[in-house]
């Protein structure tokens, strides 16, 4: 006697191979949003910090001049009696990242613009007493 032969061929996946294919797209997916989103994060705390680099080279240049015309010590009191410190260093940076800071910060003490509300964190000029030198600072 002769074996039936079986003509059929398989075709298609079964169902373990299917799932197996969709939970390996589904991990490789979630990796790729995940780095994506890091880079959205790191990306907007990078340029906050350059922003505060812009500011804190502001401030350095309104203190060297102002020091060069008048003592440290005029230049501190006219600091620390300034209510607006941005429009101090007004003059230093280019008028349209003034303008954007201006159009983005609510009040005197806290300095924001787009980049900074992205990344949850705002700057502040610091005091000016003897003992420290005025610095931009950043704060959650």
């Amino acid at each position: 006697m002769t074996q039936p032969t079986n003509n059929s061929q398989r075709t298609g996946f079964s169902l373990i191979e299917l799932l197996i294919t969709m939970a390996v797209i589904g991990v490789m997916s979630a990796l790729i949003i995940a780095a994506i989103t890091n880079a959205s994060r790191d990306s907007s705390n990078v340029v906050a910090r350059q922003q505060q680099v812009v500011l804190q080279q502001a401030l350095n240049a309104w203190i060297s001049a102002s020091t060069s015309t008048n003592t440290v010590s005029s230049a501190r009191t006219r600091y620390t009696a300034a209510t607006d410190k941005l429009a101090l260093v007004r003059d230093y940076l280019q008028a349209s990242t003034y303008d954007h800071f201006v159009q983005n910060t609510t009040t005197n003490t806290r300095i924001q613009s787009d980049a900074l509300k992205k990344a949850s964190v705002y700057l502040r000029f610091s005091e000016w007493n003897a003992t420290n030198y005025p610095a931009v600072e950043m704060f959650e």
